[in-house]
Parts: structure tokens; sequence; C-alpha cells
């Protein structure tokens, strides 16, 4: 039974290599395409520094828990007591999972995950500093346990802290689920094969930790069935992300367009349109549709004409024309590299343009080489 938190920290680890790897795809994807910039306000903004934590939230997420694992697995298995140094590494690693789980579901909602505050990570770094700043001299945890009458107390804190930590997650996860419900209730033609299984995941969540919280209040023998039920939650997420692709990208179209709807009722928000038509862009491809206008794009986004030609002007430094064809150029150019056989007359329709005079001076003017010799030069 021991190695139920052992699997559950290679699982763990699994996720968040592959979320590593994912996120450096991403960039490198990002970078072939160079899309179109958005101001220092928007999501895409080159200009805005992504600080590495929020880069590779997802990452972070799942290390820590591999580490919070491998501990539960060093208690159970006594070897903590031969790697004192690493008791109560657990609770920083707890104190974070909640902050990054938030980081997580912002960026899958379309939210502004920049805008999270520092008072969300404040406990897990004030942690750090008390358990390996604060440890109390010489060995904490003798081969007998912990009888030291000098660290009782040191002990019974971190006790202390993991329930806090403990709640803590409850609290975002049930943020998490009321969000969900009240996306649904307002958006019920746009949340429908996504909800259910992303909703049923929140609530196996929420089940998992409540199943820590009983056995450390009340029943330890349910510590193990709580472990157990973490692991079954890690290898779900790991299937689903291997699997189940398609569920997540619906889910984070739903989401975001249900959270755009939200916010047109207070107003325009502007990183909000932004999110939205990078949304239409890159994911439903809108700039394939050779009679997409202005006016239809601005439908899309429950805008006017003059609002969406002042946003991209303004915000993304593009006339409408400019900022479509930039996408369209894109993808001429990944397909001129990516299928060879294929004809240039077609590559030219299948990217959205209508004329092929038009097409050769914007792919000029960006690329400085005709299609043909950039299509020789890639291959």
């Amino acid at each position: 039974m021991n190695l139920i938190p052992f699997t559950g920290a290679v699982v763990a680890f699994l996720l968040a290599l592959s979320s590593w790897m994912e996120t450096i795809q991403k960039d490198k994807e990002r970078n072939e395409k160079n899309p179109p910039k958005v101001s220092s306000s928007g999501i895409l903004s080159s200009k805005f520094n992504l600080s590495f934590l929020y880069k590779y939230t997802a990452t972070f997420l799942f290390f820590s828990l591999t580490i919070l694992l491998l501990h539960i697995y060093a208690e159970l298995t006594k070897e903590i007591h031969f790697e004192s140094f690493f008791y109560g590494i657990h609770i920083p690693c707890l104190l974070l999972i909640g902050p990054l789980g938030y980081i997580f579901f912002e960026e899958m909602s379309g939210g502004e995950v920049y805008k999270i505050r520092f008072f969300h990570f404040l406990p897990s770094l004030l942690s750090v500093l008390y358990v390996f700043l604060f440890r109390p001299l010489g060995d904490l945890i003798s081969k007998f346990g912990f009888e030291l009458q000098t660290n009782l107390f040191y002990v019974e804190s971190i006790l202390v802290l993991l329930g806090i930590s403990v709640v803590s997650i409850l609290g975002y996860i049930s943020f998490f689920l009321v969000r969900m419900f009240v996306w649904k209730l307002d958006s019920m033609e746009n949340i429908q094969s996504s909800f259910l299984p992303f909703i049923s995941f929140l609530f196996f969540s929420l089940f998992v930790v409540v199943l820590f919280v009983l056995s450390q209040l009340f029943f330890m023998s349910l510590f193990l069935l709580a472990c157990f039920a973490l692991t079954s939650l890690l290898v779900l997420l790991l299937v689903l992300k291997m699997n189940h692709k398609d569920l997540i990208l619906k889910f984070k179209l739903e989401t975001r367009l249900a959270r755009y709807q939200e916010s047109r009722v207070k107003g325009i928000d502007v990183s909000q349109v932004l999110q939205r038509l990078s949304d239409l862009m890159n994911l439903n491809q809108l700039y394939l549709h050779e009679d997409l206008t202005l006016a239809s794009l601005a439908k899309h986004l429950d805008l006017n004409t003059h609002q969406l030609s002042e946003i991209l002007n303004a915000k993304l430094g593009y006339t409408f024309r400019n900022y479509v064809n930039g996408f369209r150029l894109s993808e001429a150019a990944r397909l001129l590299k990516e299928k060879p056989e294929m004809p240039i007359i077609s590559i030219i329709y299948s990217s959205g343009f209508n004329s092929k005079s038009s097409f050769h001076k914007l792919f000029m003017d960006r690329y400085g080489v005709s299609p043909q010799v950039f299509r020789s030069k890639t291959n």
C-alpha cells in the first residue's frame, strides 16, 4: 500500500515533464508563426515579460504534487527518519497548489492570470522560511519518532500549517466550482459537451481534499484512501491529456466564450476582447474565410465596427486587413513548408486569400522572397 503515493509521484512527475515539453513546443510554434503582437495589456504581448512562474504554471503545479507524494511515501516507509532535513518540505508545496491551480484555471478559461495578487504566494514563501530557518537544532526526527520534547512545538506547528494548507486548497477548488456553475447558468447554449467532464473532475478533486481533511482531523485510516484517490485523479488527468486533447481545447473555447459574455455585461473589457479575438483567429481560424469582413468579425465579438477598428489600431497597431493578412500569410508559409506537393494556387485560396497578385505582393513584403523560393529554401 505504501507504493500508492510513490506511484502517484511518478504520474505527477510525468505530468510535470509533459507540461514542460508542451510549453517549450508552444513557444517554438509561436516563434515560427510570428503572430501579430498584442499591446502590453494583452495576453500575447511580446513586450510583457512573462515570469518563469506564469509560463510554467502547470509544470510547477505537478512538480509540487510530486514532492508532496514523495514526502508522504517517505513518511509511510519511515525513510523520512533518515532524511530529516526534508521533513516539512511538503508544506510550501501544499500552499503553492492552490495559487498555481488558480493560475492554471484562469489560463484555461481565458482569465487575466497576470493580475494574480502577490499575497497568494506569500504563505508558501513564509512557510519556507519557517520550515527551514526555524528548524530546531539537532536532528528533528529520531529513529524513535517525534519524542524529543524540545521539538514538540515545531512538530505541532507543522501539523497546523498542514491543516491551513489543505483548507486553502479546499477554498480554491470551491471557487472554481462556483465560477463554473455561474458560467453554466448564464451560458446554457455555450457550455455543453465540456462542462460535465470538468465539473466532475473538480468534484473529484474536492472529494480528494475532503478525504485528506477527514484523515488528518478524525480518521487516519482514511489516509491511504486519500492517497489512492489523489493518485487516481492524477492518472485520470494524464489519460485526459494524452487521449482527449480535443476535450481540453473545447473546454477552453467554451469557458472563454462564457467569460467573455460575462464581461460584456459590464461593458467593454479590452483584455477580454483581445483574448476572444485571439481564440477566433488562432483556434477557430476565421481568417481562412475569404469573405471575412470587419463587420462579421465585430459581430462575433458583440462589438460594432468602430469599436473593433479602434481596438485593432490602438491596442494591436494594425488595420483590420493587415491583422487578418498576418494570419493568412503565416498559414500560407506553414502549408508551403509542410505540404510541398500542394500547388501554390491551392495554398493561396486555402489560406483565405482571394487574389493571387495581392498574395504574392504581401508574401514578398513579409518574407523577402517569392513563395516558390521560400518553399525551396525550407525544403
